[in-house]
């Protein structure tokens, strides 16, 4: 049961987001950096929550919401006040949030220990939302270039109909970010094919993500580009369990699954998001 004095609010500014970044780093996650924390702030600053007791930080929860769908993600709480209902709190806080803005359906990547959390919560597996990590072989493409801000409208467009909502704001941080990490293919000057990476701490590598306009599309070969920009050095993906094909060449091309990847849920009766075959890397666990 959570005590009386546990409080749940926004984040007010640098000094939650450096907290939340610290509590990142304890649960060893490298790719959520004060630079990723930074942009949910500057997304919607009121869906960023922390929790105290009394006046000690010990827990967070973000809530993204889209037009009719929302993610929640990055919750954390301080090992020494699990167990006492802080992150159901947290979770609820969310919900609400989210619910107040008319959001039809959550969605989240739930570790395995939390899923009986977000069941009782009324969330539903999906399937699961796999993590592979690893490196393939490196070779340049002459068809792939680096992406200019001048690419974004074509590939929000593309993004769009793949993703199911308007994910802008992200992608446009994620190529001001990382600009040496965003590629784009193009056929007869229309964008074909686009991906996106990010660099965590100590230089850990993710993509997403990564989506393509065409069915028959050499897939490896826009991965194979990214590796060879990053030179010799793994990197992470996640790929949610139906994308059958592209799990199976990334795995054959020396990808390795972990062995207990997320799980997809959702909560309420909205469609789907990112259901389209042709999206092929998710973004991030806490916006998609």
């Amino acid at each position: 049961m959570i005590h009386n004095n546990i409080s749940i609010s926004p984040f007010q500014g640098k000094d939650d987001l450096e907290f939340a970044e610290n509590l990142t780093q304890k649960e060893g996650w490298h790719s959520e950096t004060i630079r990723e924390l930074t942009t949910f702030f500057s997304f919607n600053s009121q869906g960023c929550f922390i929790a105290r007791n009394n006046h000690e930080k010990i827990g967070i929860c973000i809530a993204t919401a889209y037009n009719n769908s929302g993610f929640i993600g990055e919750l954390i709480v301080d090992k020494p006040f699990r167990n006492q209902g802080v992150g159901k709190a947290l979770m609820e806080t969310c919900i609400s949030f989210l619910s107040a803005q008319n959001i039809e359906a959550v969605f989240l990547d739930g570790v395995q220990n939390a899923v009986p959390l977000y069941q009782n919560l009324g969330f539903e597996p999906l399937f699961r939302s796999l993590r592979l990590f690893g490196q393939i072989e490196a070779r340049e493409s002459p068809d792939i270039s680096p992406m200019t801000l001048n690419d974004l409208d074509e590939i929000l467009i593309l993004d769009h109909a793949l993703f199911g909502e308007n994910r802008s704001f992200f992608l446009r941080k994620r190529v001001e970010n990382y600009p040496e990490l965003a590629f784009v293919k193009k056929s007869d000057g229309k964008i074909q094919s686009y991906i996106f990476g990010r660099v965590g701490r100590a230089g850990w590598v993710t993509v997403g993500p990564w989506g393509t306009s065409t069915k028959n599309e050499n897939y490896l070969s826009m991965i194979s580009h990214f590796q060879s920009k990053i030179g010799n050095q793994p990197f992470s993906i996640g790929i949610l369990e139906p994308r059958t094909s592209i799990i199976k060449e990334l795995v054959l091309a020396g990808m390795h699954p972990r062995n207990d990847p997320p799980i997809r849920m959702k909560l309420g009766s909205g469609p789907d998001l990112d259901n389209h075959i042709q999206s092929l890397a998710i973004g991030s666990p806490a916006k998609g």
